[in-house]
């Protein structure tokens, strides 16, 4: 999407803003409200702080914000705790006012906030696709610049009695930015609007930044991460399937590697990405990175005091709009992973790992359990868009292996959380694959006996010897 495109919508959800319908209970007032939005890579990342008053006479539990419908899809994250405590609060979509394209979110309070008292809270919130590339074409070597549109206040249903939004780009070189009526200005790599004071609430003033960002802007189209549990071997196998690209500012003319070569100096400030480097644990071993064609050898592969390293470079740079695909894989010790409780044995394994600066469109997670396993029950630390058991056969199995498939758009590192799969397995089990191999060899072996033992000639067998005289 155009980012003046993107811009537009936006101003356009904000003006709907004024004929606001929902009914809130308006229990709170905004003391004070500090905003930090940091544009150090591809995603936006804002996290509020909130100093809330309660100006009821009666006391209030739940906490409202706002968030434009045109902005929501892109939202891959959000959280909220008290400041002070950090201790987690539940944070739910209330639903969608259908006249102002508002989703109202609501934040429910572990203990109920008294009369004139104050509770801090705080937001983090993680958007993807919202920064991008402005222009959308540059020469092979050149500086890339990107654009961000925002609202300068929190979209609150609250009045606000003061509030100040700072913005943090990736370097000090900030081309121009605009709104805040006149209260902003710039410091190094910081742009700080405010501070503002006696907020209205559904206040809105659009501001846009534009600065250089010199990183790729890098999106996952789709992931695919197979775990596959080996009590037998104690062995945790792990492959990840990537499709990766550059949604950076792309090149205006053919690509030239004679230029590419002679601009080696110059890469770092520039979008194209040459390397990624993958964080193992520390049990890691027989690590292997291949693509379409083949093995690659350009990786390396280390085992560091506290984890292991593997670092691939791809076949070809990556430039704005270009892609690569590829997978690797790693053995682990399950010891690590998996402990047992009871009768049952517990595995705990993150969703997702090195997403790092990267944004996943959709997420596969596929984990098999070992032949055999039971009573499955599988604990998110966050909502799934898709989650199914089913059956899963390889070699030598006879009534398959329990795959638990779990589904999720919109990825970033803050859902590196560990999953939870509870299940039981009885040692016998152990056997089943030897004795199914067993059983099919003296099967093969007994056909085959019983098949040399047959005759299949058509007809009744002549006698070979003549009769004496």
């Amino acid at each position: 999407m155009n980012p003046l495109h993107f811009i537009l919508q936006l101003t356009l959800a904000l003006c709907c803003l004024g004929t606001l319908v929902v009914a809130i209970p308006h229990q709170f007032e905004n003391a004070k409200v500090l905003r930090v939005i940091g544009l150090e890579n591809a995603i936006a990342r804002e996290d509020i702080g909130i100093r809330a008053k309660n100006i009821d006479t009666k006391a209030a539990q739940d906490y409202y914000f706002y968030l434009p419908s045109v902005v929501t899809p892109n939202v891959a994250s959000i959280s909220a705790f008290l400041k002070k405590e950090k201790t987690p609060l539940k944070v739910q979509l209330e639903g969608l006012d259908d006249q102002t394209d508002l989703n109202v979110y609501k934040i429910s309070l572990d203990t109920p906030v008294a009369p004139q008292q104050d509770v801090l809270i705080g937001i983090k919130m993680a958007y993807t696709h919202t920064i991008r590339p402005m222009p959308s074409k540059l020469p092979q070597v050149a500086r890339q610049h990107t654009a961000y549109a925002f609202n300068t206040y929190l979209l609150s249903p609250y009045s606000t009695k003061e509030a100040k939004t700072t913005v943090q780009t990736p370097t000090n070189n900030m081309i121009n930015h605009t709104g805040g009526h006149g209260k902003s200005k710039v410091s190094n790599n910081k742009i700080v609007y405010g501070p503002f004071t006696d907020v209205q609430p559904v206040s809105f003033d659009l501001a846009t930044c534009h600065f250089e960002n010199p990183k790729p802007l890098l999106t996952v189209a789709s992931f695919t991460r197979d775990i596959e549990v080996s009590h037998w071997g104690k062995n945790l196998a792990v492959e990840e399937h990537y499709a990766l690209r550059n949604d950076g500012a792309q090149l205006e003319s053919s690509f030239s590697r004679v230029q590419y070569q002679m601009s080696s100096h110059f890469h770092d400030q520039t979008n194209v990405l040459k390397s990624l480097l993958f964080d193992l644990p520390v049990s890691a071993r027989d690590a292997y990175f291949r693509d379409e064609v083949g093995n690659v050898s350009t990786s390396h592969f280390r085992t560091q005091q506290d984890k292991a390293v593997l670092e691939i470079q791809p076949r070809y740079p990556l430039f704005g709009g270009w892609n690569y695909t590829w997978y690797h894989g790693y053995n682990a010790d399950l010891g690590s992973y998996v402990r047992r409780h009871g009768d049952k044995y517990i595995l705990n394994v993150n969703f997702v790992e090195n997403v790092k600066d990267m944004t996943i469109d959709k997420a596969v997670i596929r984990v098999v359990l070992p032949e055999g396993a039971s009573d499955v029950k599988v604990t998110t630390p966050f909502g799934m868009d898709s989650e199914s058991i089913s059956s899963y056969f390889t070699y030598f199995d006879s009534t398959g292996r329990t795959m638990i498939v779990l589904e999720k758009n919109n990825v970033v590192r803050e859902h590196e959380l560990p999953i939870q799969i509870e299940y039981k397995y009885s040692a016998v089990y152990l056997l089943q694959k030897p004795l199914v191999a067993s059983l099919a060899i003296f099967l093969l072996f007994t056909v085959s006996i019983i098949i040399n033992k047959m005759s299949f000639r058509i007809g009744k067998e002549e006698k070979s010897a003549l009769k004496k005289e």
